[in-house]
């Protein structure tokens, strides 16, 4: 079934704003869990923030890329292929150029001058302010030299995807499989089957770079779900079907997920109750995975499929929050780093500074007319027949697919203006 051209998917833009704002405590617990960063607190590591950082990690950027695969079925509903790319190029490439050359760098920086910092992801120190530290800023690459583009890697890929999708969806939508598919819950669980042998295929050769190149495992997880959500939404069934089954879905999302926690080592966050091998707690993780996503999806249709207003609020200003909230947090962990004793004050106040810092960035840029397509956000107005009105407002609601933390920065439909990556 074709996906419905006028109304918004306000579940689908509620989901992705919530996941984009859950960004800044999954990366203020980077600070302090068990795993390398490029910014620590002395007394790293912390359990709390290693539990809190399994729970987040489990399904948050496998969501956004599914999120966005929906939404790009309602982007090339009403365009072409080519058209589609075209946009999405020019949406995506001038802010990784920007962020790049701006946002990464003093990362890059702070974590050369902190070499006391435990768990450092990258090992080279230097010894000088950031002025001195930009000409070596740019020698590639990361994390042998420092050019890099950090938090920016999920740009590259969704552009990669998108290129997918508009081969892809030259192929039609399988309406009967889908069908087959919802007409039994059990049958949704099929696309785990094909995550987890993904996953035990590729995974212990390619544990995950964000490199662009040589990342398979990733690639293959990543574009399998933008594949899977362009084909839920083109396909009203399944939604249906998911939607139809969020009692069980959800219990055994929570049971699946409880059980990885329990195999997982304590040292990575989990509990530690249950001596399982590594493809094992590989399969299991991939299987909670899928079984959130869908009871998510469930969830919000039967209670985000409404306008929200702080959501609304916070969707335009989303992709500018998200290039934006890193850098500070790293910042703010250096600038902190002396703070010890006190690990959850420290979080927290590192976390509610980022929210306050990274959304009043994000305003100031959609005030400004020549930074606004630095950070994704389309030109502020233009004359329509003789009335000013946003860009996003002139144009159908049909150029969702969009970077997790771009919200409602593509385009709205019937002159709304609303929202869609360590």
């Amino acid at each position: 079934m074709t996906p419905p051209s006028s109304p918004r998917r306000h579940d689908v833009d509620n989901l992705r704003s919530l996941a984009v704002l859950l960004l800044v405590p999954f990366h203020t617990a980077r600070l302090f869990d068990a795993t390398p960063w490029h910014m620590k607190d002395a007394a790293a590591p912390h359990a709390g923030a290693s539990v809190l950082l399994r729970a987040i990690e489990l399904w948050q950027m496998p969501l956004l890329f599914l999120l966005a695969g929906m939404a790009a079925a309602y982007a090339l509903e009403s365009r072409g292929p080519a058209a589609f790319l075209r946009e999405r190029a020019a949406r995506l490439l001038l802010p990784l150029a920007f962020g790049i050359l701006v946002l990464v760098p003093p990362q890059v920086w702070v974590e050369r001058v902190t070499p006391a910092a435990p768990l450092r992801q990258s090992a080279p120190v230097f010894a000088g302010d950031f002025m001195a530290f930009l000409p070596e800023a740019f020698v590639c690459c990361y994390p042998a030299a420092n050019f890099s583009w950090h938090h920016l890697w999920f740009l590259p890929y969704l552009l990669l995807y998108a290129v997918l999708l508009a081969l892809v969806s030259r192929g039609g939508d399988v309406r009967r499989l889908a069908a087959w598919i919802a007409a039994s819950p059990w049958r949704l669980l099929l696309p785990a089957g094909l995550l987890v042998a993904l996953e035990l295929l590729l995974r212990p050769a390619f544990p995950g770079s964000h490199d662009l190149v040589a990342d398979w495992a990733n690639h293959a997880h990543y574009g399998l779900l933008v594949i899977l959500g362009w084909w839920f939404a083109r396909n009203a069934a399944l939604e249906a079907a998911v939607t139809r089954r969020w009692g069980l879905l959800t219990g055994l999302a929570l049971l699946a997920a409880a059980l990885w926690f329990a195999g997982l080592p304590a040292a990575r966050g989990g509990m530690g109750l249950l001596d399982l091998s590594l493809p094992a707690r590989l399969a299991l993780r991939t299987a909670a995975e899928w079984l959130v996503l869908l009871a998510l999806l469930a969830a919000a249709r039967r209670w985000l499929a409404h306008r929200v207003p702080i959501l609304v609020s916070f969707a335009p200003l989303s992709f500018a929050f998200y290039m934006l909230h890193q850098t500070v947090i790293v910042l703010l962990g250096w600038t902190l780093f002396d703070w010890t004793g006190a690990p959850l004050s420290k979080g927290l106040v590192i976390a509610a500074a980022t929210f306050v810092i990274s959304l009043g960035g994000a305003a100031l840029i959609g005030r400004t007319a020549w930074l606004r397509p630095l950070f994704g956000m389309g030109a502020v107005g233009r004359r329509v027949g003789g009335t000013a009105r946003c860009e996003a407002q002139a144009q159908p609601p049909t150029s969702q697919f969009q970077p997790p933390s771009a919200a409602t920065l593509f385009t709205a439909a019937s002159g709304r203006s609303q929202a869609h990556q360590p």
